[in-house]
């Protein structure tokens, strides 16, 4: 593959999405963008459409033999929210949905990332500030979610199965301010949700090796006097 002008690559788990947008957005000018998603991404500059009635297994396997090359940056950005509590008869749907929407994607991005991520690469999840935090007895299919995505990037940060000089972060968002949640909470402030395209930039940002968090941290993302500021936990 001749890349021209792009001198890295991005393999963006969730480029479809919200977050995923803005990603493939700030990355576009100086990187190779892939998005993998549901739908088409309209300005990555590959977008590889996955089947949702496949299952993971299967999603894996056909990107495995769609991919070539290394990846400078595999981001998983994807991901779901729902409500609800042990005593909902629910729960147990919003258990698997929430599998679905949050870890198997993270899983996904996992096990490409031990067949592409480059020596030196950044790969990176997406938990949530909530769960990491405290109790969240009222999202708890969500909460349950996101607690295994923090597990597993506690463990691919071992770096037992990808190259030992690659950096593993997860962040941690509280609110994204995104048009879902605008729509589904209309009167809320929004003064500290976070900015898609303050996330997008900051993930920008350490990807070209630019105030990178050492391995393994997790970042809380603050909105600070209008910007996105991570901070260790």
């Amino acid at each position: 593959m001749v890349l021209g002008f792009f001198t890295k690559r991005a393999l963006v788990i969730g480029g479809a999405g919200a977050l995923g947008r803005a990603v493939v957005k700030s990355f576009k000018p100086t990187w190779e963008v892939t998005s993998v998603d549901l739908q088409v991404s309209p300005e990555a500059k590959e977008s590889l459409v996955l089947q949702a009635q496949d299952s993971t297994e299967v999603q894996a396997a056909t990107l495995t033999k769609s991919l070539q090359g290394k990846y400078s940056a595999i981001l998983c950005v994807a991901g779901g929210f729902t409500m609800g509590s042990i005593a909902s008869a629910d729960i147990f749907a919003q258990w698997r949905q929430m599998m679905e929407l949050n870890v198997m994607p993270s899983l996904l991005a996992a096990h490409l990332a031990t067949k592409f991520l480059s020596d030196q690469g950044l790969l990176v999840f997406t938990g949530a500030a909530g769960p990491f935090q405290t109790p969240t007895p009222g999202l708890l299919a969500y909460s349950l979610s996101k607690n295994a995505v923090h597990s597993l990037a506690l463990n691919m940060a071992a770096r037992t199965d990808i190259p030992s000089i690659t950096s593993v972060l997860t962040i941690l968002p509280g609110i994204m301010d995104t048009p879902r949640n605008r729509l589904d909470m209309p009167d809320a402030n929004r003064s500290s949700w976070i900015s898609t395209e303050g996330v997008a930039n900051l993930l920008k940002e350490w990807a070209e090796n630019k105030n990178r968090p050492e391995n393994g941290s997790y970042l809380l993302l603050k909105t600070e006097k209008g910007a996105v500021v991570p901070q260790f936990v």
